[in-house]
């Protein structure tokens, strides 16, 4: 076997060589102290103890229950990020690439997408900064949030960077160009980092971004394999099945549903960055969360159409081929069903109640076998927040494990809304001890509170 390590040995000799360098040095052993990790999180920093350095969450933080605060997580191509910044064209205003930008392709753009490796919000975005200047900036002002926790934003440079993506969006949208893709991803991102940075449902920006998508849609030579097309009629369609219980559901109506029916059957076949291969469920779920806000509004109920969305929410078999994305997808099938039986009551036959538990306990036990360590950590808040709140009071454990994989998605996306979804559990809880099962999202629509946990 050949050593790695090349190993030079010298005979002793029996002449003792006099120093020159004054009287000879002690020859006990010299204690060297370690060096201190660059990589230890936060809080073993405070504590002084070794950590193991696990992302998100290290093992120290893990079994105390705490926050953990990771360092950045190391890059294999940090050191040629400033070259491929400067090899990138400066937007058409003149702006030039920042400090912040870097920080956005090593430390944040990880949490918008199922997996990092597969991300056109990363790097593939540079070549869209020469068409949508608009996109830089609001890239440049998520960075710059993330940089503070996502806490007194407004003291730092971000609320600039978005009035300057506010500008640029207004001016390019007055340009015609019959593929608006990287202006469309610039309103995306400014509308799902509103309630992040601002604290605002961002929602007058999911109308625009309707609007916008409407009229590259009606493009007669709009292709829905087109990969650029399918990136952002997905992303619409996440947006708003995370925001679509927020919306007035008397004015605002589904996408074209032809086209839809196009977009998603591509899906099946090509991976989309944040739905994997089940674009059609995200529909499925803004479907049913639309519909059940107007119920919530007063509006008549339509039991044909309640029906039709359960059949197709029952029927619907998320793909197997990755297991934690299945469980994932699988998830959000059943949040969607308990937000129909729970605001719909929807089965009369037999007792809502037993299918909402059943539901429940097959999400929570999907969600808590995907790893704290897993991209898809980011997209489980919304299903774990439906399933988490339907824990009867008698698995105190089980309560305890939602509590530790909130703040495990705390640590890798470093939202507070993270942290205060746990609040919110603890609330919901006390409800359901007195009877009261009202649904998360009616509690908060009723107190008119934005919580973004998308």
């Amino acid at each position: 076997m050949v050593s790695k390590a090349w190993r030079v040995r010298f005979a002793p000799s029996s002449q003792v060589v006099p120093s020159i360098h004054g009287p000879p040095k002690d020859d006990s052993p010299v204690i060297r102290r370690q060096p201190k990790s660059k990589s230890a999180c936060r809080e073993c920093r405070l504590r002084r103890v070794k950590c193991d350095e696990a992302y998100p969450v290290c093992q120290h933080c893990a079994r105390r229950g705490t926050v953990c605060t990771p360092a950045p997580r190391k890059t294999m191509w940090k050191l040629e990020m400033p070259l491929l910044i400067q090899q990138a064209a400066c937007c058409r205003d003149g702006t030039t690439p920042s400090v912040l930008l870097q920080y956005y392709f090593e430390q944040v753009c990880h949490i918008m997408v199922l997996d990092p490796d597969i991300n056109p919000l990363a790097l593939p975005i540079l070549d869209l900064f020469r068409e949508s200047s608009a996109l830089l900036h609001v890239v440049q002002s998520i960075a710059a949030a993330h940089m503070n926790g996502f806490r007194d934003a407004n003291k730092s440079d971000c609320l600039v960077e978005r009035g300057q993506t506010l500008l640029c969006i207004q001016q390019e949208l007055l340009q015609t160009r019959k593929k608006a893709i990287a202006t469309f991803l610039a309103i995306f991102l400014l509308g799902i980092s509103s309630p992040w940075i601002e604290g605002t449902t961002g929602l007058e920006h999911l109308v625009g971004a309707r609007a916008l998508i409407d009229s590259i849609l009606s493009d007669p030579t709009s292709d829905p394999s087109d990969p650029a097309i399918q990136l952002i009629v997905g992303n619409y369609i996440w947006w708003e099945m995370a925001a679509s219980f927020n919306l007035d559901h008397r004015f605002h109506k589904p996408l074209s549903v032809e086209f839809i029916s196009k977009a998603v059957e591509a899906s099946q076949r090509e991976y989309h960055p944040m739905a994997g291969y089940s674009l059609g469920m995200f529909y499925a779920v803004a479907k049913v969360t639309h519909y059940c806000r107007g119920v919530v509004d007063g509006q008549l109920r339509d039991l044909a159409l309640e029906a039709s969305l359960e059949e197709e929410m029952l029927a619907w078999t998320p793909s197997q081929e990755d297991e934690l994305l299945f469980l994932l997808i699988d998830a959000y099938r059943k949040h969607g069903l308990i937000q129909l039986y729970r605001i719909c009551g929807r089965d009369l036959e037999q007792d809502n109640e037993v299918m909402i538990q059943q539901w429940a306990s097959e999400a929570m036990e999907g969600l808590l076998r995907i790893p704290p360590s897993s991209p898809y950590l980011n997209f489980q808040p919304i299903p774990l927040m439906s399933a988490a709140s339907e824990i009867s009071a008698h698995k105190l454990q089980q309560r305890e494990e939602v509590k530790l994989r909130f703040k495990a998605i705390y640590s890798l996306t470093r939202l507070p809304v993270m942290l205060e979804a746990i609040n919110l559990l603890e609330e919901i809880w006390e409800l359901r001890s007195l009877g009261i099962t009202t649904t998360w999202l009616v509690i908060l629509l009723e107190r008119g509170q934005v919580f973004p946990l998308a």
